[in-house]
């Protein structure tokens, strides 16, 4: 059965997990909302050097596989990020 689970969150430049991990396939979709900073997504080891980078105000989608989790980082000072997840 799928699940759908939302939220809003404020990034530092410490990476974050958000929404923990899921046994099964997940979509997201993550929203920048900073206008003025970017913000980073990746593994647990995520830096800006190694993150995937979501410009202000853009958004990024993709899945990710059972057992996996996101981070998320800001390039500097705090971001506020919205995200839905959508778990088969």
């Amino acid at each position: 059965m799928s699940q759908i689970i939302a939220g809003q969150i404020t990034v530092g430049t410490t990476a974050v997990q958000i929404d923990g991990n899921s046994p099964g396939w997940s979509h997201f979709h993550i929203k920048n909302m900073d206008a003025t900073k970017d913000l980073f997504v990746g593994t647990s080891t995520l830096t800006t050097a190694n993150g995937f980078p979501v410009a202000k105000l853009e958004s990024f989608e993709f899945d990710i596989p059972p057992g996996q989790s996101v981070y998320l980082l800001a390039s500097s000072g705090e971001v506020q990020v919205a995200w839905i997840r959508i778990n088969n």
